[in-house]
């Protein structure tokens, strides 16, 4: 798949694990080089608890326009990138703000982005559609809800439409 789509990278959020294992499946199939988005203040269980309106994530996602600091991200890795596979869990039915803080920080234009998350059951669809609102300028194609159960095949099935 490489060589007909050109060099494509994995960017991905993983806070607790699930995340980073469909990443490195998706980076196998796809023989993409595979880069972790990674906060500068790593998010505790207590961040995480989205039942809790005073835990971090919960003030991230309904604070407006908050862009957490992460370790940059190799510019030319994605400069050379003609295809991205962009990973996150779903946070309020939509990408976590770290995303949002790499896709303002970094040039996509061109590039083809393949948004995927993991979620217990909440499809993507939203996620999608609000990335597709904040970024237009980025070529969106069909985001997909893996699990870690998730074969090469589906990610070949995905990746190809």
């Amino acid at each position: 798949m490489e060589s007909m789509m050109g060099q494509s990278v994995v960017l991905f959020l993983s806070n607790t694990g699930h995340t980073k294992a469909v990443a490195q499946k998706i980076a196998t199939a796809t023989g993409a080089q595979l880069v972790a988005i990674t906060p500068q203040q790593a998010y505790t269980a207590a961040d995480l608890d989205w039942n809790d309106h005073t835990s971090r994530s919960y003030r991230e996602m309904h604070a407006g326009r908050v862009r957490p600091a992460i370790q940059p991200v190799d510019a030319a890795v994605v400069a050379q990138a003609t295809t991205i596979y962009l990973g996150f869990p779903l946070w309020w039915a939509t990408a976590p703000r770290p995303v949002d803080t790499l896709l303002d920080s970094l040039n996509f234009t061109g590039k083809a982005i393949w948004p995927f998350c993991t979620s217990g059951s909440s499809p993507i669809d939203e996620a999608t559609a609000q990335l597709r609102r904040d970024y237009p300028a980025v070529a969106w194609h069909a985001g997909r809800r893996f699990t870690t159960q998730m074969t090469g095949d589906d990610v070949r099935a995905w990746s190809q439409r």
